[in-house]
Parts: C-alpha cells; sequence; structure tokens
C-alpha cells in the first residue's frame, strides 16, 4: 500500500498483538520456506535444548584449540618484537665478513686469518724491506710512463726500485713465497697500485726473508746426465744434490764412484735435497715411492728418520728442470713435476764392459723371467712388494718398449744415443755457513741417483779426468740432429771439475722492479712496498689480477701485508722539503704504516637506508599485528526474536545512483535486503531504496515491487511476514550468482531466463513445487502471477530516465496490508538542484547555493520536509536578511554520505509518528532504544541470514544490549571473483581474511561502507538540527561563525565516510564487531572501477588524515595525537638504538640523573657476563658464522639491545597501570582509554590515517633491487648469522599468521560452521597490491592535499565522486607501472650477463626483481588484455598474415599464455616457496636474507 508522495502512509500500529508476549516462542531463526519445516526446527530446538540440560554438568575444557592458537600467537608476537630489531641492529653492527673488507676498492688480498694481521706489526727489525732512495734528480725519472696514457709526455713519472727483504721473523710465521707490490700516493691519504710481482727482476718473488738467510747458491748442471743402466721412466729414480762446504768431502766425493747406502750420505753432505718418480712423462704417481711426496719431492726429513737418523742436514735444496736444453742458452726453470720432466736424446761413447756390466747389475737387480739377463731396471723397483712376476700388464709394456727403444738407438759404430735427463739447477737457500776455518769458499754440489731410497748412490753425471788422455769424452746433447751427422770435432772440451760443481752465490731477498706505470706527478711522493703472502695472492676464486693504477685503501697496511716499508720525498726535485710522515733518513716512519685494524663493519649509507626501511616496516607492521594479542569481544551466540525488542528499528539502506546501478541491479539489493528481515521480527524493519539521481522510472519500479509484496498470500499456519520472508528468502537465493555482465547496464536486453530470476519468478516457480506454497490454490496466487508479470514488463523496459523537480525531495512510503507485518519500504531521492557552474560547490550557504529556512524557536522535525519544500538558490547580492529564521544548506554533502544522513534523519522523523510509535509510546522503552541502520550498496545483496546473523553482536553474552558496540562489518564478497581469477583482489581478501581478524580481537575494526550496520542513538529529545563552526570566515564579522546544519551520523568531510565515522566510534571508546562470514555477494566491477576505488580509498585517507591532525580540538583527536606521539617515539628508539656506536657511551637512565653510574654498572655487570658467555657458546656452534670472532662487540649489542626492550616493558607497564586507573575512575574523569584493547583500536586508526605514508617503500625497494643488479655493492653479512636471524624471523612471521588464521577457522566452524580461510593466493594477491598501487598512492598524496586545501580555506564539498572520477588515470598509471616492473628484470638479466656478473650480490638482485616482475605479471597481462574479445573460432579461421598482424590476435594469444590456471598455480607458489628456501639461500649471499626481512614487513592496506 502506497501513501501520497512527501506524506507517510496511514501506518496502524498492531494494538491488538502483544508484542510481550511473542518471547515465548523465541528460538533459532529457520532458513527454509514452508511452514512444516518451520515447526521441525521447533521441535529439534526442544531436543536439543533438552540435550544441553542433561549434559551441564561435564567439566569445560582449561584450554581448547582456540586457545592454543591464541597462546602461540601471543607468544610469537612477543619473540618478533624482540628478534626483529636485534636482527636489524646485528646488520649495522655485526663485522664484516673478512673477506669483504675493503670493498669499495678494487680487490686486494688480506692477510689470513685476521689475527696474523699483526704480523708486520711485530717486526723486530726496521725497516723490514731495505728500499732505494727516491731519487731527487729531473734526469732520474721516466716521463715516458705517461706517453701510453695521454699520448705525449706530461709530469707524472716512475722511476726504478731496489727492493731487499729483511724480516727473518717470516720463518716462524709459515710465510711461504713473498711477492712485491710498490704502493704509491702524493698526499698519504689517495694510494693506488703502481708495480708488483710483473715488474719484478730476476724473479717475480722474494727467494729468501732476511739478509741471513738472503744468500743463496745455485748451480746448473750439465745439458747430459751420464748413460743409464736402465732407460729413464722406465724404473723408479731418486736424484739427489749432495752439497758440502768440507774440502775432506769433496775430494772424497770426486774419488768414490758410487755411496754404497743412504746412511753414507751423512758424512759427505752438509746440505741434500732432490726429487722422485718416474721421469720423462710417465703416469705412475710420485708418492707411491718411500719419502716421496706427491709434488715428486724427496721428504728429506722422512729419508733422514728412515736411513740417516744421525744426520743434521741444513737448508732447503731445490732442483728444478729447465726449459731448454741448449748449453748455449740461459736456465729457465720450469715448475713441473718430476714425472713430467720432458727427457731429451744424448750420444755418447760405448766403453768397453759397459754390456757386460749392465747385463750383470740387470740379471741381478731386474731377475725377470726372460733370464735376468736384461739391461732394462724394474720400474717398480724402490717399492716393496712390487716384483717383476706380480707387475700389472702396463708395467710388463713399460719394460718392453724400454728394450726396443735402447736396442734401436745402439749405433753399429762405438756411439750409443740414451735418455738424458734434462738440465737441471740446483738451489741452496736458508743454510747457514758451518763454523770454522776450513771451509770451501761455496759449496759444492754432486748429483746422484738411485732406484732405491737405501742406496746404492751413483753419480749422475760423468766426472771428467784432465789426466787421463784416454779418458771419454763427456755425452752430446742431439737437440734435433742426426746422430751421424755429428763430428767427433764437434765433441766438447772436458770441464774443469772444479768449476763443474761450485755454486754461484745469489741474493735470494733482492729484487729490482722496474715500472711500466706511472707513480704520480713531480714533487711529493710516498712510495711503499709490500710484501704479500703466496697462498693469497694466488686466490683466483676472489682476487684476479692487480690492475697498475688501481685505488688501494689507505694504512694500516698490515691487513695485507706480511711486511711493508716506505720512502718519501720530493721526487724528482732538487728541492726536498720536508714532508709529513717521513723520518730523516727518508723513510715512512713505520707506525703510519701499521697499526690496530680496525673491524671493518656494513655502517654504509645504503645498509643503513634499507635498515631504517626495515625499521620503519617493522614497526607498522607491530601496529598491525598488536591488535592480535588480545581476545575479540564476546557477544550473544545466537538471534533470538526478544533481542530486537532492545532496538527501535532496523534499517537497511541501498543507496543506488547511475552507471551500472539499473533497475535489475537496485532490485536484486532490494530483494536482499527483504529477505535478510529475520523471522518473529519484534521492531519494525525498514528497507529504504536512496536514489541519488532522481529517476521516476526507478520509483514506478519501487511501486511495482510494493504491488508484488501487496500480492503475496497469507499460506496457512504461516502469518504474512513469513510468505513474505519465504518468498524473498527463495528470491535472493535465485539472484545471489548473477552479476554485471547479465543484469549490468552493458547488458542491453536481459536474457529470457536471467529476467524470470530478476523479476521473482523463478523463485516463485521454484516455490510452488518445493514448498507449502504448492498447497496454494491458483486463486490464491494468482494476484501474485499479475504482480509478477507487471514487475517483469517493468524492468524489461530500456533503462532510460526521466528527472523532474530536482530541486525537490521525492519520499514515497510503503505499508503492507497486514499491520502485524513488521515490513517497511521506503523510496527516498533527496534534493538535487541544478547548481551555478561558476560558483564552488560548497557545505555552507553562500551565493550559488541552496537553502531552506528553519524558524529560530519552533522548529520541529515533523515539519523537516515542508521546510525543505521551500529551498531557494541564494544570488549574490540578494542574500537573505532574516533574523527570525535559521537558513540551512539544502545539502551539506553531494556524496553518498549526504545521502545516508538524509535517510537517518527522515527515519526518525517517520519513528516519531503516532502511527509508528509501540504500545505504551513514551513508557515504552523501545521507542527511546538505539536503532541498527545497515548500508548495502547497490552491487551488493544481502543473504536472508545477514540480520539474523548481525543482531547478536550487539548484545552480550547474557543478552543485553551492548552500547559500546558501534556497529558490525562483513567482508566483502564477489563470487565471480574466485581466489586463483581474481587479479586484481577485488576481494581484497588478505585485508578481510587476515588485517581485519587481527584487528577484530580489539574490536578495532574499521566500517568498509556497504555489508555494515551501525547502531544509532540520539538523544531524547532532540532535532535533526545541530550547530557546527564554519570553515569559511563570515564575510562582515571576519570570523568563523556558528553555523546551522542537518543532523550528520555519517561524516561528510571526505570521500571516505566510512572509515571517518569509524574514527568518530573509535576516540568515544566504542568498538566493532566483524563477521567473517559470506552474508553478502557482490557484483564486480571492472577493472577502472575497482582501481577507481582504490585510487579513491588512499585520495580519502590522506584527506582524512590531514582534517584530523589539523582539528586538534575536536572531541578526542587528541588521542590520535597522543598515539602517533607514542608511535614517532617507538620509532625514534629504535632508529636511535641502530645508530648508538659508542661502546662508552652513557646510559639513558644515568644522564637523567634516575641512577647513578656506579649502580648502574653494579647492576649490569652480572647480565653482561651472562650476555659474554652467550655470546661466546654461539660462536662455538658457529651461529654467528665462522669469520671475525669478536664477542665484545656483540655483547655491546645484546646490551643496548636489552636496555631498549626493559625500557619498553617498563612504559607498556605504565600505560596498563594509567588504563587501570581510568578504568576505575572513568566516570569521573575526562574521556581516557580505559583498556588496552581501546589503545590498540587507536593504533589501528593511527594505521588508517597514516597506511598511505609508507608507499615509497615499495618505491624505495623496487629502485634498491634495481641500483643492487647493476652496481657493485660494498656490505656484506655473515652468512650464517643471517641464515639464524632470517630462520627464527620466518618461523615467527608464517607463524602469526597461521596461527591468526587457524584460531578464526576454528571459531568460525564451530559458530556457523562456514570457514573463510586465508589461502596462498590471498597472499600473493597481497604482494602484488603492495608494487601495483604504490603509484596510484602517491597520486593520491598529490590529489589529496589539493582537496584538503579546497576544503579547509574554501569550505567545498569534497565528500562525492562523479562517473569513474579519477579511474582512468589510476588504471593507466598502473598499466604503464607494471609494465616496467614485467620488462625491468630483462633488462637487469641483461646487464648481468654483460658486467654486472662481477658484482658480488648482483645476481641476488636479480632474482629478485624477476620475482617482482612475476609477482605484477597477472594484473599487468590483465590490465592490458583483459578484454580480448577474439573467440578461439574466430582466431583459428585466421590466415597467419591476418593472425601476425592481427592486435586482437595477438592480445587473444597472451590472454591465453598468461592468464590461465596452470601459469596462475605455479605463481603463486614461487612466492612461498622463495620464502622457505630463503635462510638456505642465505648462504650463497646474504643479500637474500635482506630481501626476505623487508618482504615480511611490507604490506599494504587498502581501508
Amino acid at each position: 500500500m502506497f501513501g501520497a508522495r512527501d506524506t507517510a502512509t496511514g501506518y496502524h500500529t498492531a494494538g491488538s498483538r502483544d508484542l510481550d508476549g511473542s518471547s515465548s516462542d523465541a528460538g533459532e531463526e529457520t532458513h527454509g520456506y514452508s511452514s512444516e519445516d518451520q515447526g521441525s526446527d521447533a521441535s529439534d530446538d526442544i531436543a536439543i535444548t533438552d540435550y544441553k540440560r542433561k549434559h551441564t554438568g561435564r567439566c569445560i575444557p582449561i584450554c581448547t584449540a582456540k586457545c592454543c592458537c591464541h597462546i602461540c600467537y601471543v607468544i610469537q608476537f612477543m619473540l618478533y618484537i624482540v628478534v626483529f630489531p636485534l636482527w636489524c641492529k646485528y646488520l649495522v653492527t655485526a663485522p664484516m665478513p673478512y673477506e669483504y673488507w675493503n670493498g669499495e676498492f678494487p680487490a686486494f688480498p688480506l692477510v689470513k686469518p685476521l689475527d696474523r694481521t699483526d704480523i708486520a706489526v711485530r717486526a723486530k727489525v726496521n725497516p723490514q724491506i731495505v728500499i732505494s732512495k727516491v731519487p731527487t734528480g729531473e734526469s732520474a725519472c721516466n716521463y715516458s710512463c705517461s706517453k701510453e696514457l695521454y699520448g705525449y709526455e706530461t709530469d707524472e713519472m716512475n722511476f726504478p726500485l731496489s727492493l731487499q727483504l729483511n724480516n727473518p721473523d717470516l720463518v716462524k710465521e709459515h710465510a711461504h713465497t713473498l711477492f712485491p707490490v710498490i704502493l704509491t700516493s702524493g698526499d698519504f691519504k689517495h694510494w693506488m697500485l703502481a708495480a708488483d710481482s710483473r715488474n719484478a727482476q730476476p724473479n717475480p718473488f722474494f727467494r729468501a726473508r732476511s739478509s741471513d738467510t738472503g744468500e743463496g747458491y745455485e748451480m746448473v748442471t750439465d745439458t747430459c746426465t751420464q748413460k743409464p743402466k736402465s732407460s729413464f721412466g722406465t724404473q723408479a729414480t731418486y736424484v739427489l744434490a749432495c752439497i758440502t762446504w768440507q774440502p775432506s768431502s769433496l775430494t772424497a766425493l770426486k774419488a768414490i764412484k758410487q755411496i754404497a747406502t743412504t746412511s753414507g750420505l751423512a758424512e759427505l753432505c752438509d746440505s741434500v735435497g732432490g726429487v722422485c718418480g718416474w721421469p720423462c712423462g710417465t703416469f705412475l704417481e710420485s708418492d707411491r715411492l718411500p719419502a716421496c711426496t706427491a709434488q715428486g719431492i724427496i721428504d728429506v726429513e722422512a729419508m733422514s728418520d728412515a736411513h740417516v737418523p744421525e744426520a743434521d742436514f741444513g737448508g732447503h735444496v731445490s732442483i728444478e728442470a729447465c726449459q731448454s736444453q741448449d748449453p748455449k742458452e740461459q736456465c729457465q726453470t720450469s715448475t713441473t713435476k718430476f714425472q713430467q720432466w720432458s727427457c731429451h736424446n744424448c750420444m755418447a761413447d760405448v766403453v768397453e764392459g759397459d754390456d757386460e756390466e749392465d747385463s750383470a747389475d740387470g740379471a741381478d737387480e731386474d731377475g725377470d723371467e726372460a733370464g735376468g739377463d736384461s739391461p732394462i731396471g724394474d720400474p717398480m723397483a724402490g717399492i716393496e712388494g712390487a716384483g717383476a712376476i706380480g707387475a700389472p700388464p702396463e708395467i710388463r709394456r713399460l719394460r718392453q718398449g724400454a728394450r726396443r727403444l735402447q736396442e734401436s738407438l745402439e749405433d753399429e759404430d762405438t756411439r750409443v744415443v740414451y735418455k738424458s735427463l734434462p738440465r737441471m739447477n740446483v738451489k741452496l737457500s736458508e743454510a747457514q755457513v758451518p763454523k770454522g776455518t776450513d771451509l770451501l769458499t761455496t759449496p759444492r754440489v754432486f748429483m746422484l741417483v738411485a732406484s732405491k731410497l737405501e742406496g746404492p748412490w751413483q753419480k749422475l753425471y760423468m766426472e771428467p779426468d784432465p789426466t787421463d788422455p784416454d779418458a771419454p769424452t763427456p755425452p752430446v746433447p742431439l737437440l734435433g740432429r742426426d746422430p751421424k751427422t755429428i763430428k767427433p770435432d764437434r765433441v766438447l772440451v772436458l770441464e774443469d771439475p772444479d768449476i763443474k760443481h761450485s755454486m754461484k752465490i745469489s741474493n735470494l731477498n733482492d729484487l729490482k722492479i722496474e715500472p711500466t706505470s706511472c707513480y704520480g706527478r713531480r714533487g711529493p711522493l710516498y712510495v711503499v712496498a709490500c710484501a704479500i703472502n703466496e697462498t693469497t695472492y694466488t686466490d683466483t676464486a676472489k682476487f684476479k689480477r692487480f690492475q697498475p693504477g688501481q685505488k688501494i685503501a689507505p694504512p694500516p697496511f698490515n691487513d695485507r701485508c706480511l711486511a711493508v716499508a716506505g720512502r718519501c720525498g720530493q721526487a724528482c726535485m732538487h728541492d726536498q722539503t720536508p714532508m709529513q710522515y717521513c723520518d730523516a733518513n727518508g723513510y715512512i716512519i713505520q707506525k703510519h704504516l701499521v697499526g690496530e685494524i680496525k673491524i671493518q663493519d656494513n655502517k654504509t649509507l645504503p645498509v643503513y637506508l634499507f635498515v631504517y626501511v626495515l625499521i620503519f616496516g617493522f614497526c607498522v607492521k607491530v601496529v598491525m599485528l598488536c591488535p592480535g594479542i588480545f581476545s575479540p569481544y564476546p557477544h550473544y551466540k545466537r538471534y533470538e526474536p526478544h533481542l530486537t525488542r532492545a532496538i527501535k528499528y532496523i534499517v537497511t539502506c541501498t543507496p543506488t545512483t547511475a552507471g551500472d546501478e539499473n533497475k535489475s541491479t537496485t532490485i536484486r539489493n532490494l530483494v536482499g535486503c527483504i529477505s535478510a528481515m529475520p523471522r518473529r521480527l519484534q521492531c519494525r524493519y525498514h528497507v529504504v531504496m536512496l536514489d541519488e539521481t532522481h529517476r521516476l522510472e526507478m520509483g514506478v519500479t519501487f511501486q511495482r515491487l510494493g504491488e508484488v509484496i501487496d500480492a503475496i498470500p497469507s499460506g496457512g499456519s504461516d502469518s504474512y511476514q513469513d510468505m513474505i520472508t519465504d518468498f524473498f528468502g527463495a528470491w535472493c537465493e535465485d539472484t545471489k550468482k548473477l552479476d554485471l555482465n547479465k543484469i549490468g547496464v552493458t547488458a542491453k536486453v536481459l536474457d529470457p531466463s536471467v529476467l524470470e530470476r530478476v523479476c521473482g519468478k523463478g523463485a516463485y516457480k521454484k516455490l510452488r513445487k518445493e514448498s507449502a506454497w504448492a498447497r496454494l490454490d491458483a486463486q490464491s496466487v494468482g494476484l501474485l502471477e499479475k504482480a509478477l508479470d507487471a514487475f517483469e514488463a517493468d524492468i524489461a523496459r530500456d533503462n532510460k530516465w526521466t528527472r523532474q523537480d530536482m530541486h525537490k525531495d521525492d519520499v514515497m512510503d510503503w505499508a503492507p496490508r497486514d499491520k502485524r507485518c513488521m515490513l517497511r519500504m521506503h523510496y527516498i531521492a533527496r534534493a538535487k538542484p541544478i547548481e551555478d557552474e561558476r560558483t564552488n560547490r560548497v557545505q555552507h550557504v553562500a551565493p550559488g547555493t541552496w537553502y531552506y529556512k528553519v524558524p529560530v524557536k519552533s522548529a520541529t522535525n515533523d515539519k523537516w520536509l515542508e521546510m525543505r519544500k521551500g529551498a531557494r538558490e541564494m544570488v549574490y547580492g540578494r542574500e537573505d536578511e532574516d533574523n527570525e529564521h535559521h537558513i540551512v544548506p539544502l545539502r551539506t554533502s553531494r556524496g553518498k554520505a549526504g545521502g545516508l544522513n538524509f535517510v537517518e534523519n527522515y527515519m526518525v522523523v517517520v519513528a516519531e509518528r503516532e502511527e509508528n510509535q509501540y504500545a505504551g509510546r513514551d513508557d515504552n522503552p523501545q521507542n527511546s532504544a538505539p536503532c541498527l541502520f545497515s548500508i548495502a550498496d547497490a552491487r551488493h545483496q544481502f543473504q536472508h541470514d545477514f540480520m539474523a546473523s548481525t543482531i547478536p553482536y550487539f548484545f552480550d553474552p547474557s543478552g543485553s544490549l551492548n552500547l559500546k558496540v558501534a556497529f558490525t562489518q562483513c567482508p566483502q564478497h564477489f563470487h565471480e571473483s574466485q581466489d586463483k581469477t581474481d587479479y586484481l583482489d577485488t576481494n581484497n581478501a588478505s585485508f578481510f581474511r587476515l588485517n581485519c581478524m587481527i584487528r577484530n580481537c580489539s574490536g578495532g575494526v574499521s566500517s568498509c561502507g556497504t555489508n555494515g550496520t551501525w547502531m544509532i542513538s540520539h538523544k531524547s529529545p532532540s532535532t535533526i538540527w545541530e550547530h557546527q563552526r564554519g570553515r569559511v570566515r563570515d564575510r562582515e564579522t571576519k570570523s568563523k561563525i556558528l553555523e546551522i546544519v542537518e543532523r550528520r551520523t555519517f561524516h561528510e568531510s571526505c570521500k571516505v565516510e566510512d572509515t571517518a565515522s569509524s574514527l568518530q566510534a573509535v576516540v568515544q571508546g566504542r568498538h566493532s564487531q566483524f563477521i567473517n562470514r559470506k552474508l553478502s555477494y557482490g557484483m564486480a566491477k571492472a577493472a577502472v572501477g575497482y582501481l577507481a576505488a582504490t585510487q579513491r580509498w588512499a585520495e580519502g585517507g590522506v584527506v582524512l588524515s590531514l582534517q584530523t591532525l589539523t582539528s586538534f580540538r575536536e572531541q578526542g583527536h587528541w588521542m590520535v595525537f597522543v598515539t602517533l606521539l607514542f608511535f614517532a617515539a617507538f620509532v625514534a628508539s629504535l632508529l636511535r638504538l641502530i645508530n648508538i656506536d659508542d661502546a662508552n657511551a652513557e646510559w639513558v637512565v644515568v644522564k637523567l640523573g634516575l641512577l647513578s653510574s656506579e649502580t648502574m654498572e653494579l647492576l649490569l655487570t652480572p647480565l653482561q657476563k651472562s650476555v659474554y658467555w652467550v655470546i661466546g657458546h654461539m660462536f662455538e656452534a658457529k651461529l654467528l658464522g665462522t669469520g671475525i670472532k669478536d664477542p665484545q662487540v656483540y655483547t655491546f649489542m645484546v646490551m643496548q639491545f636489552v636496555m631498549w626492550l626493559l625500557m619498553l616493558v617498563l612504559c607498556m607497564f605504565l600505560l596498563w597501570c594509567v588504563t587501570s586507573f581510568c578504568k576505575i575512575f572513568r566516570r569521573r574523569c575526562c574521556t581516557f582509554p580505559d583498556q588496552l584493547r581501546w589503545c590498540g583500536r587507536l593504533l589501528i586508526t593511527m594505521d588508517n590515517l597514516t597506511y598511505f605514508v609508507w608507499f615509497w617503500t615499495a618505491f624505495f625497494w623496487i629502485g634498491f633491487n634495481y641500483y643492487t643488479a647493476v652496481t657493485r655493492s660494498h656490505y656484506h653479512f655473515q652468512f650464517e648469522g643471517m641464515m639464524f636471524f632470517m630462520g627464527i624471523v620466518n618461523i615467527l612471521n608464517w607463524g602469526m599468521i597461521i596461527s591468526n588464521a587457524f584460531r578464526y577457522s576454528l571459531s568460525q566452524s564451530m559458530e556457523a560452521n562456514e570457514v573463510a580461510h586465508l589461502s596462498m593466493d590471498n597472499i600473493w594477491r597481497s604482494n602484488q597490491l603492495f608494487y601495483m598501487t604504490a603509484p596510484v598512492q602517491l597520486f593520491s598524496i598529490v590529489v589529496g592535499f589539493k582537496e584538503f586545501l579546497r576544503w579547509q580555506f574554501y569550505g567545498m564539498d569534497i565528500s562525492f565522486w562523479e562517473g569513474g572520477d579519477r579511474g582512468d588515470t589510476a588504471t593507466s598509471i598502473v598499466k604503464y607501472w607494471t609494465l616496467m616492473l614485467v620488462i625491468g628484470p630483462f633488462v637487469c638479466w641483461t646487464c648481468y650477463a654483460i658486467f654486472a656478473h662481477e658484482y658480488m650480490n648482483a645476481w641476488a638482485a636479480c632474482v629478485v626483481v624477476s620475482i617482482i616482475g612475476m609477482d605484477v605479471l597477472h594484473p599487468c597481462a590483465y590490465l592490458w588484455v583483459g578484454d580480448s574479445k577474439l573467440t578461439k573460432d574466430e582466431a583459428s579461421k585466421m590466415s597467419w598474415k591476418q593472425a601476425l598482424t592481427s592486435p586482437a590476435w595477438w592480445k587473444r594469444q597472451i590472454y591465453c599464455l598468461v592468464l590461465n590456471d596452470t601459469l596462475t598455480g605455479i605463481l603463486k607458489y614461487v612466492g612461498p616457496a622463495y620464502f622457505l628456501l630463503l635462510p638456505a639461500m642465505c648462504l650463497s649471499t646474504t643479500y637474500f636474507g635482506v630481501n626476505g626481512a623487508f618482504m615480511m614487513v611490507a604490506q599494504t592496506q587498502q581501508r
């Protein structure tokens, strides 16, 4: 039944109905549609109640699974508070791994390990390296070095240097071969490398370490050895150099032919050394032989222990092969093993008796199965148990080949050709000259050879005998010549035997540097000689080669040099001005070259930057997680009809505008609102259609819907209200899965099946078949069928709109024919006058705006609509001067908030009408009770159990109305956007399924507009007008005067009225309840619409934040300020914790005078010792790395952190004390948080007001990774320490997510048997959103500042938006931004392949940017090709030429390639797999740990 417009229908309260008596029928709401079902449910209810009564004596579980999850969450949160800041402190405090020191300079080998860096400091000699003077004459310098650089000569120069190493202590330090490096500087601050071992002569290294051992001796042997009895390589061979200083030993060695046993060497030799194995390129390993190393060197100590225990051989003897066998050429030695020596052919005369001797020797030594007369020796000789009979086949083949070789080489004449060992260079070093006077001036050396270690030892070379004219001539090397062409006259003349065995002296510790690069310019010059250890110099894994001119880290140099000294002077200049750091002798003072090595850490600008980012992210993450430590507010567990007696009325409002919100969309919404009416309701239930665009056709559709409801029959035992609930419940179920593609504006003509569902015919047919409706006769349902036909015809008409009298309010009320039915419906179209486009759209009365008059004294609510009818436009110059009336703006908000406030005020007026008063009027407390106001945006349809599920949350467990509950909120759910295909996260699942569940623990879930239900109460009596202080100064008084406006329940200051209203509820001490169930089904917007909403939320958040921070005097806003200050103090304390690095810094409590330094030291000493002990054990367990072990650094770090933690605990305790005090005296003091949960809500409010501030973290992290991918980084962390912390934080982060999600899923399953769980898709989409929306938030900040200034200084209305608002701009920003992120990894990997592969962390950064690219791949593809309309059949009919030139074909290919379930299933696990592998990946490079830390604190919040 409809009344006239602008008036209420004749509604009469059913006085005959006893509302109080219905409570006895209270029971669980039934969702069926038949009376039988309802009765059955009631009987089941009784049975269940009886069952519960029988089991009330059972014990309540002490700890349920839900409780365990909550405890786990709290413990993990506390650990997270402890571990993450400690990790950040570790990143900047922990020593850098030693191998990465001086990373800002080119690679330079370091002395390893670190404790050996004091070798150069402890040296007892000075200088450690004697260096020739810096030349002072201009002609003494070489200026040609600059010509290669510039093409012409400059004053840059170099000069040769003479070096002499003089540090005998290096022997004790086990320093191996030392290489020279020359460093130069002009100012002692900036150093460069000028020369290294490549410029050294005669050797590239120091062959001795001091002057005492620096005198070495060497001798080059003859080219040919004597003809061996057995060919070299066919038997084991020991070649020994016997060196003596004694004349008697020299005489004895000349006289004897062999030394029978090894023990005889002790009498004749002062020093011995040699090589061993099977020479001439054989394959046998030399370490098979006794006292023979794998390098083919005789182990003199092992040989002495076995055969010459009494010997005391001194010095070091080495034998190396010469590369050239031409005696005319200088011997350039080779470092190859003995077995790899290249033997050569020599020719010698055949001496009588050789054959017999060879045969005899062969029979005695070989004993082979051929008769033992072979001259070939046993290749395995010298190896115990390796006789000829048991020799392997390859050895036997070697013997046979040797025999054939010897036989083929024997000449028919008296000469024989044989294999000889190469020329050898024998060196003696580190030998002390024996004491005494009867000594040779230089030592003599004799070369001996044996096939066994125990001997006998034969002379390797022929001894010349000048006194014997018949002595054979020495062997001749063939050198590739034919033996027959060598004439006797070419035989070499015999050499003097004394010269033959003499060794020449050489200074092994002397080198000469012939530089090729310049030292610097003429003038002040510092030259430093550095001796580098062999093992570090040859470490090719991290060091390739010195580059002349490369920059060098300044002194001290003892971390790189085992010995160091320096010269200084005015190079190439006669004027020798004294120089700093120099002594009188021209040497650099040693203390300036060596000193204490300061442990290097990662306190660099990049490290501080990303640690600061981690700290900011951690603080925001703490704000997000902190509310989860509380338990959610309890509520009544079920809907019971008697609960609604505490409510004055319930309103469900459907605001509609243009766009997709046409007839079908709006009707779907209204159907849901009506179906949500609970059964056996005991308060009015109002359904309001708020038409913000004044569409007359929409009003007609509303009337047709009322006619349908009027036509619903009353069925048997079911009341009329129950029949309405049954019908609309089925109608809601039939339409909840519709989407905008089927009923939106894009569907010009509705499909018949869809139209049948929208108009209700589908639901009617189902009811007629499947429920009690089947028993209704045709006459009973005839009117309903006609009404549905008319309703279908109305919906099927084109959505063409007619608008008139838009400056007036258009209101229609509907009441049911059965006055006992609690349902009421209202069509409201508030005034929307056309405004002068030249004037600003302000929220106060000003020229160009519309206003109406309100009497100063006699204004009442029932005259409100009448007064609004007289609205007029204020014209400049004709302002209304009326002291008897207030002038009130017709619309203070042109947006959604203004419409909601109009509806709320209208419902107050309706409720005050006499026909709408409950029995008893003023005596009935229900007439002054609060009301519930639900908001269902036009694309969101309430389900039939929405209100029955929501109402209990406004009551405490005892069933009393809880006035502290401000509102309830249900998540948005878009059924067509499944998690896998929700490419833009339109469901905002991570926010609703994680953030909201955490926030609900402190009652701090913010309203999201739609799906929210507010509890509204007004003081009685009250009017719908209120005062406000104007934002714009009055033209005459020049001050901000009080204005009269209509009452505003919902904030009209910005576009996010829901968040602003939530803020107001929080500061008043009220809380919210979150119902994590699918109680509403929405229809997802297009991509442009969703991104426009995202941009609008961020812009509104910016405006609301600025409004809050600039309105300190507003009620309760000071709490937000205080919360922000606490948060800033928390951040500042962490930053101070990170920055402080002075171990001797005074504690804050001591500075403040709270404690004396002595008392503080007394308190901290036991703790410090305990921490030191723990750190020491952690080093032993290698949890902090195996590099630099400095427990003091970590102890200082932990002590600082412990003090910070104690201060934090103290602050929290004080906060608890204050809130507890306020809870006791809250009625006698001003509004102040009286619960820690209230403080948690304030944190959430602060987060809502500042979340956009952290947009830059996404830009920073993306830029940081790209920077790292293409540049050299100079920060490195301990692998084990990073892995340790990374593993712990990873476990805590995921543990909190899992425990919180599981806690709520258990609660939901027990309450409603419905679980909305957090999936991997949701977490993945959240990461996508973090990167994707960063530029949109930046854009929103800029626009938000602009909008705030318009609101603040001009009083403009910024609470509304038109059309897509800035959706197109937001979409374009996201499209190109994500495309750049997808293309970026290809650029990075290209750079990595070209040059960045040389950088330590480059490949890790490339991996990270690749993961970022994969994260945004789906949104990018969806925005670019998601609108692909080319079908598969159309694509298959295209030719290749058509396909390749068709953008539509390419769109379809990309769509099919990227937007498919397979790739989605793979990509969504890339992120979680990456997180799981992060601790292990930290062992390859610690950069992964940094990235993991950032991703664990990064978050995106939409509301």
